[in-house]
């Protein structure tokens, strides 16, 4: 688990960079080649699948309670929800105007409830097993978090 920890937090560290360099490419793509946002896009969303399964893996090991572990599961498949919306977007976004803007309101509907979905597994999760801490302070490291999978 501290593996997985070190590895978001080296993530973090990165994000600035990675931000910099994505708007580069999506500028670069909008002067030139406007399809090109397709796979810029597209690993975006393979980036949100693949930090949102560390998340999962990290948040696991600090329960062996299933009904936890079913959130879990639950909110990683929201993640990829979030991903194939991105993807979708983009790709009909350039190819077909019209449904494009379909998917683009429903992507901003979905965006808009994200903080209201993530308060309302951080409130089952708390229901579920008191005191369970959230991704946010495990990274951060605040508290006794390390050993809350231990009581």
């Amino acid at each position: 688990m501290e593996q997985g920890v070190k590895w978001m937090r080296r993530m973090r560290r990165y994000a600035v960079p990675i931000l910099i360099l994505y708007v580069t490419a999506i500028i670069v793509a909008l002067l030139l080649e406007k399809m090109w946002l397709i796979p810029i896009m597209a690993s975006v969303s393979v980036i949100i699948v693949v930090t949102g399964y560390q998340e999962m893996r990290i948040m696991w090991r600090m329960t062996e309670h299933p009904k936890v572990h079913r959130f879990l599961i639950f909110q990683y498949v929201f993640e990829w929800v979030d991903a194939i919306l991105l993807t979708a977007l983009m790709v009909t976004l350039l190819t077909t105007g019209d449904f494009g803007l379909m998917i683009g309101l429903f992507f901003g509907i979905w965006g808009l409830l994200s903080p209201i979905r993530q308060k309302w597994f951080t409130k089952q999760l708390q229901h579920i097993e008191p005191g369970f801490p959230t991704y946010e302070e495990v990274i951060e490291g605040r508290g006794h978090v390390w050993n809350h999978h231990q009581k």
